[in-house]
Order: C-alpha cells, then sequence, then structure tokens
C-alpha cells in the first residue's frame, strides 16, 4: 500500500528508533534483527531465508514500524526502553540523535508498514572468524572458543569451529549490488573484521563499483592486526572511502584486560593503537565484572593518548554484569572512581558521562544471586585456561572465594 502514515491520527514519536527504518542488521548465521542491542533472546531474530530486501520489509520489520508509530514499545527493543526508565542514554536515543536529519522518513512510512527507501546503514556479521575467545562472548561469535565450548560440553564434539553465510551468499550480493549507491554507512563487527574475508569482498566490490567515496566506514575491532590478510592491504581500500572510524574494543587494562579478552597483547594493542592512530578517535569499553576495577587506569591510558572513549554496559551474560557485585564492593569502587576522576583533567562532559553511566548501571540492581552462576563458568574457563581469577583481581579475591 503507498498510501503514508504522514497525516495518520495515531502518529507520534515517543517510542520511535530511527534505525527500522535506515538499517539493517545481518546476523551471523544468516537470520536478522532490528540492531545488535536486540540480540538479547533468540526471539528477536527473524527473516532467515530472506535476502535482505526481502527482510527489510517483511512482516516483522512493518509490524515494528507500526507499533513504533503508534506509541507502543516493540518486545524486542526492551534492553532501550529498560535503560531509560533507568535514567540511562540509550542506543536507541543515541541513533535518533546521530541520524535525526533523516526524521522526514517517518512521514514517508506506508500505512502498511513498509517503505520505499533502501536501507542506507548496513551491519552485516561475515562469520565468527575470531582469533580472541573473551570471556564475555562464546562459540557462536568467536570461531576460537570453539576448542574451549567442546572441552565444556557446550558443543559436540562434530561441530564445525567457523562459520559465514554471508560471503558467499549470490542473493546477499545481488542485493548489495541493487542499492550499492544508496548506501552511506558500513558497520564491521565480529567475530573479527580484520581477519574475515567477507569484510574485504565488501570493500572490493564498493571501490570496483565507484560507490565507496559516499560511503562512512565503522569499525569495532580488537586491533590484533596490522591490516593486511590474504592480499588485501586495508590502508589502501580505505583511501577509496569517505571516512574511516575504528572504534577498538578494550575493557580493563593491561592483566585484567589480557585475562577478559584471551588472545589479547597489550603491548601489540598499544603499537597498533599507534599505527592506526589516524583514524582512531574513540575507543570502545565495555563494563563488566573483568573490567570495572580497572577500566579507571585503562581512561587515563586513553587520555594520554589524547583519544576519547564511550563505555557500553555488559547486560549479557547476566551473570558477568557489575550488577552481581555485593554492596560493600560497590562502595569501594565508587570511592575508587570518586578519588581517581579528580586526577584526570582533560575529561568532556559525554566521557564523564559515560563514566557515571556505568556506575549508574552497577548500583540499578542487586543481582547478587547470580555470582554463584558467574563463578560456575568461570572456574571452568580458569581450568581449561589454566589462569586464576583471584591472582588477576586480587580486590575480587575475598568475595570470589567466599561465593
Amino acid at each position: 500500500m503507498e498510501a503514508s502514515l504522514a497525516q495518520d491520527e495515531q502518529f507520534h514519536e515517543d517510542k520511535r528508533c530511527i534505525l527500522p527504518w535506515i538499517h539493517q542488521y545481518g546476523d551471523l548465521s544468516g537470520k536478522y534483527a532490528l540492531c545488535c542491542f536486540t540480540l538479547n533472546h533468540e526471539g528477536n531474530l527473524f527473516g532467515e531465508g530472506l535476502s535482505p530486501l526481502e527482510a527489510f520489509n517483511s512482516d516483522y520489520m512493518k509490524t515494528t514500524r507500526l507499533s513504533m508509530l503508534k506509541n507502543k514499545k516493540p518486545k524486542a527493543c526492551k534492553v532501550c526502553y529498560d535503560w531509560e526508565e533507568s535514567g540511562i542514554e540509550s542506543p536507541r536515543q543515541k541513533m535518533n540523535q546521530e541520524y535525526s536529519a533523516f526524521n522526514k522518513i517517518y512521514e514517508k512510512t506506508n500505512i502498511d508498514g513498509s517503505i520505499n527507501n533502501p536501507p542506507i546503514y548496513l551491519d552485516f556479521r561475515f562469520g565468527n572468524l575470531c582469533n580472541f575467545s573473551c570471556r564475555m562472548c562464546g562459540a557462536y561469535a568467536s570461531s576460537s572458543w570453539s576448542k574451549e565450548a567442546k572441552f565444556h560440553g557446550i558443543m559436540k564434539p562434530d561441530e564445525p569451529n567457523h562459520y559465514d553465510h554471508w560471503t558467499d551468499d549470490s542473493r546477499f550480493w545481488q542485493d548489495i549490488d541493487e542499492i550499492k549507491k544508496y548506501i552511506r554507512v558500513l558497520y564491521f563487527a565480529g567475530g573479527e573484521p580484520f581477519v574475515q574475508e567477507g569484510h574485504y569482498k565488501m570493500l572490493q566490490f564498493l571501490v570496483d563499483s565507484n560507490c565507496a567515496k559516499n560511503i562512512k566506514l565503522n569499525y569495532n575491532t580488537n586491533l590484533s592486526y596490522n591490516g593486511n590478510f590474504k592480499g588485501f592491504d586495508i590502508e589502501k581500500l580505505w583511501c577509496s572511502f569517505n571516512s574511516i572510524n575504528i572504534w577498538p574494543s578494550i575493557e580493563g587494562f593491561q592483566e585484567k584486560a589480557e585475562y577478559g579478552r584471551k588472545g589479547l597483547d597489550f603491548t601489540l594493542f598499544s603499537k597498533n593503537s599507534i599505527k592506526f592512530s589516524k583514524y582512531i578517535s574513540t575507543y570502545s569499553l565495555v563494563s563488566s565484572i573483568y573490567s570495572i576495577t580497572s577500566n579507571i587506569e585503562l581512561i587515563k591510558w586513553i587520555k594520554s593518548l589524547n583519544k576519547s572513549f564511550n563505555i557500553t554496559n555488559l547486560t549479557n551474560p547476566t551473570y558477568q554484569s557489575t550488577t552481581i557485585l555485593p554492596q560493600s564492593l560497590k562502595k569501594e569502587i565508587l570511592k575508587k572512581y570518586k578519588n581517581d576522576l579528580l586526577s584526570i583533567d582533560n575529561l568532556s562532559e559525554s566521557e564523564l558521562y559515560t563514566i557515571l553511566d556505568s556506575l549508574k548501571h552497577m548500583n540499578s540492581k542487586d543481582d547478587v544471586l547470580l555470582s554463584t552462576k558467574f563463578k560456575e563458568v568461570n572456574s571452568r574457563s580458569d581450568l581449561y585456561r589454566n589462569e586464576s581469577f583471584e591472582s588477576v583481581f586480587p580486590e575480587l579475591a575475598e568475595w570470589y572465594r567466599n561465593i
């Protein structure tokens, strides 16, 4: 149906998110989601077997758009609305602000919830190939996790370690060819994009199509590779694009970071931070049980490089969230942050906000009962990796022993 909702008396904006109108997320397994933040539940994936353009105007997407326009909260978006109700700025709010120039698109929504424009912002995950096995991750998003997952009995011995849906999917590339001139933003994340063939195939395709000059590239990367992969020179490819923005993923400092992100060599990370410095403006931090006690040292290191940072609160797995800590430790952590923040002179307002936001999240719930699950899972990984939580986190050792 081509009729517009622009004059519909039920049109509202409070619960809108711009992403269902301009963005498309392609899951590692070949399914779709509204965005990567909605992946907290299997039921939020949809569209298996559909091509990207078929999925973009699928019944799921049309229903989602209509719900938002009628001021309803789609179930899949609960994570954002929950953050907002807790006084925490959500990804929805950030995206709405960043892409506010596209607000006119709401009025062009058809009566059935479909839209005539293609997505201009793509986030497709080209498989789970990754050289890290971060504790907050798993075999689903990291091929390096597979041996450990099989050791724990989470995966069957004959299950493949690596999978990649999009790289050789002909219908995917047909749709990309159809919408290539409309693409304005590409976001790459893991697995690890610097070692994924599909990522380089996408860049080369857009360079060869003479469309690259209109496109901004955004990355989340573990920054462990120097940019040369199977004959591809990433910096040479980047020269054809509008802009490059790398968000290196890191949480915690030095030994604590290496513990949480198995495969990380903090010295190499530091060297690559210098190598790719001109592409890096912001470091992507996560506040979790593994990073909360040393993120402040990481922040000092980042500010010494004259770079900025943003903190995302880990909410899944819930048993690795900072909310599982007892009140006594939360008070100690708050005291440490209060004292150390006074020694950092060049924090921006947004950076101070994101620090306070991580502390607010820590205090938003009392999930201490989940600490048993945390120790159970973490101890198994310690056994497999020959590591010790108590040795790396002496400030949390007494709590951990007594769980």
